[in-house]
């Protein structure tokens, strides 16, 4: 028969080297029929719903945590944060992300108690998980920076990689991709060194997708296959269908538009099954192929179905993206109104969120769709866009902000500053002011020579004149005005 350990101690050790394929080995079901209470059974009772969640065998997790989830005031108080924090896990594998955050707060505040710094640090990180679902994720990325500090001063390495893998994650939703890149390849560093190929394999989805972002599409397409099959291998449909969705986003990049719609298929079957809350983003991710294939019904479709379940959801950020969409096929369609009604409602809901990226991805558009009614508007939209990509090496949305530098370019002079002069109340008093400002523009090349101002605008001394009568005489000169004499 082979050996299996009951010593609860020697399999959590494992959890330190994210060995969890050999704690799964280890682990008997003795603790199926022991004293629920029993010190010794209540934690091997946490490491097989730890096991089960990682799997994301919800029911699983459940019956192992059964005796606790209504009665944890009767658990030993020195395994009480680690029975906390492992139903705060249960209800964030449940996609309960309010109540978890609530359980793993009480279960740092007990663990502070009781000095445990191993589950503090894990709880802290779980907060943060907990608030990244909830798109909040500045405060997510403090979580996750207070659990890197604890964890390395507990000299724990695997679990200071997971940190950073969460970290890097959220900054790539945060849109400061360059760190997210950085931050990402350094937990996955770390985590080679451990035996868990799940986490790996999360972190080269994380990591794909900042790839993306700065343009790399192949690299991130190889570490996308390469998770996809850890998934595939170890059943875990969840993260299956996660991967799948970012192969067809990347796929759209490399316009390799009919693997990218079978990728999406497979995704939307996968989703479907697991119950995903990510469903709107594939179909988002839907609609960009058919945008890319000039398919306009499809892609409306799959842009309100898109809008729906995201809104049912209630997820800012999966809303952002499909209104973001939404935006892009109206201007294909050259219907500027309606992409500039939805792309203002895009534009609060990614400030609000502090997704810094997209702000500047929905400015580029509406850039465009403003540029003919209001190009003053559209100029300081762009002007916004251009500062702060600076040389970030941001291929798409420099692509996008040449786009509306362009169309902002193609106005006549004329149409530019009747159009943007939102003060000038008739057509006639626009045309003077224009004048004036030819004129003035004139005057100054030809450093206040008028005659010569007149030969530059191509007209004659007559004209000069006339100009004169609605031109207030010290508008003619370029430079200071005189003072009047006292």
């Amino acid at each position: 028969m082979p050996h299996t350990y009951t010593d609860a101690g020697a399999i959590e050790a494992l959890r330190e080297t994210g060995d969890y394929q050999k704690i799964a080995r280890l682990l008997d079901n003795s603790w199926r029929s022991a004293a629920e209470l029993d010190d010794e059974t209540v934690r091997l009772r946490l490491l097989a719903a730890e096991l089960a969640g990682r799997n994301n065998e919800i029911e699983e997790m459940e019956a192992a945590l059964a005796p606790y989830l209504d009665n944890v005031d009767r658990v030993p108080f020195g395994l009480a944060p680690r029975v906390l924090l492992t139903i705060a896990l249960y209800h964030y594998r449940r996609n309960e992300p309010s109540e978890a955050l609530r359980l793993a707060s009480l279960a740092e505040t007990v663990a502070a108690v009781r000095d445990d710094e191993f589950t503090r640090g894990e709880a802290v990180q779980l907060q943060g998980q907990a608030l990244w679902s909830l798109e909040r994720w500045e405060e997510a990325a403090q979580c996750f920076q207070t659990a890197i500090e604890l964890y390395a001063g507990s000299s724990r390495s695997y679990r200071v990689g997971l940190a950073y893998l969460c970290l890097g994650a959220v900054r790539n939703r945060m849109g400061a991709v360059e760190e997210a890149r950085s931050t990402l390849e350094r937990g996955i560093k770390i985590l080679l060194k451990s035996n868990d190929d799940y986490s790996l394999a999360v972190g080269r989805v994380n990591v794909a997708q900042a790839l993306n972002v700065l343009g790399e599409h192949d690299t991130a397409q190889k570490y996308l296959m390469f998770a996809y099959e850890t998934f595939e291998q170890m059943g875990h449909a969840q993260y299956t269908y996660l991967t799948l969705n970012s192969i067809a986003a990347t796929l759209v990049w490399l316009k390799e538009y009919d693997r990218a719609e079978a990728y999406v298929e497979r995704a939307l079957e996968l989703g479907a099954r697991v119950r995903s809350t990510q469903i709107a983003s594939t179909y988002e991710v839907k609609a960009r192929v058919h945008l890319a294939r000039r398919e306009g019904d499809k892609c409306w479709k799959a842009l309100v179905v898109a809008c729906e379940i995201a809104e049912q959801a209630n997820s800012p950020s999966q809303t952002a993206d499909a209104r973001r969409t939404l935006g892009k096929y109206y201007l294909s369609q050259e219907r500027d109104e309606d992409a500039a009604a939805v792309l203002w409602e895009a534009l609060d809901i990614a400030r609000d969120l502090r997704a810094s990226l997209l702000e500047l991805e929905i400015k580029a558009l509406l850039a465009q769709a403003l540029c003919e009614t209001n190009p003053l508007e559209a100029c300081k939209l762009l002007s916004d866009v251009e500062t702060a990509l600076g040389t970030r090496p941001l291929v798409d949305l420099k692509r996008e902000a040449i786009a509306a530098r362009r169309r902002i370019n193609s106005l006549s002079q004329e149409q530019y500053f009747i159009l943007s002069d939102g003060k000038i109340p008739l057509l006639a008093d626009a045309k003077i002011s224009l004048l004036k400002w030819l004129w003035a523009r004139a005057l100054h090349k030809a450093k206040g020579n008028a005659r010569d101002a007149a030969s530059i605008l191509g007209v004659t001394p007559t004209y000069i004149r006339k100009l004169t009568k609605v031109i207030p005489r010290d508008l003619l000169r370029p430079g200071k005005k005189r003072s009047k004499r006292k």
